[in-house]
């Protein structure tokens, strides 16, 4: 038994931006948008930037974005076609689980964003964001992991809650990779 607290103790690693770490991570994969009636799968991408303020807890700061591209449905479809574009720059904060080399995490930000390109109507709002996910430790300071995001508007999402709100909202599932330094 000693023998296995021993190997498990070894084994760890440091959670994910530790006290006074920072973290960068580079996210993508692919996300749906809603907007128009119209909900198209693209490519999401995003920089997250992490202050460890405990163990536990960190400060994120994330800018990302994501292009999907949409055609007409028919010939009487008035919507534009091309690709329509999203951007954010949020802040908020990440809550850390630390199991061992496996550190499941959730987040929650708040800040700015905007749809555009092949909407009828291009929109800025303001945007929350949840976000759960895991990071695995391939060495001290390199994770690669996987994470799941939803981008919405808070009075929206409050005034429609059982179709999501009617203002634009995205989904994303994104490959991760991050340095600790």
């Amino acid at each position: 038994m000693l023998a296995l607290g021993v190997a498990l103790a070894a084994g760890r690693t440091a959670a994910a931006a530790g006290e006074h770490e920072w973290q960068a991570a580079l996210r993508l994969g692919a996300g749906t948008v809603s907007v128009d009636g119209r909900k198209p799968w693209g490519l999401a991408g995003g920089v997250d930037l992490e202050y460890g303020l405990t163990d536990a807890w960190a400060l994120r700061l994330s800018f990302e974005g994501s292009t999907h591209d949409v055609s007409k449905s028919n010939d009487m479809d008035t919507r534009p076609e091309g690709a329509i574009r999203t951007d954010a720059a949020l802040i908020g904060l990440t809550y850390t689980f630390d199991v061992l080399r496996l550190v499941p995490y959730a987040d929650v930000q708040a800040g700015f964003a905007q749809v555009r390109g092949a909407v009828v109507t291009p929109q800025s709002l303001l945007a929350m964001e949840l976000g759960v996910g895991a990071d695995y430790f391939v060495t001290r300071r390199v994770t690669a992991g996987l994470s799941f995001h939803y981008l919405f508007e808070p009075a929206d999402l409050l005034s429609d809650p059982l179709n999501l709100g009617t203002n634009p909202f995205s989904f994303t599932a994104t490959a991760r990779a991050s340095y600790l330094f």
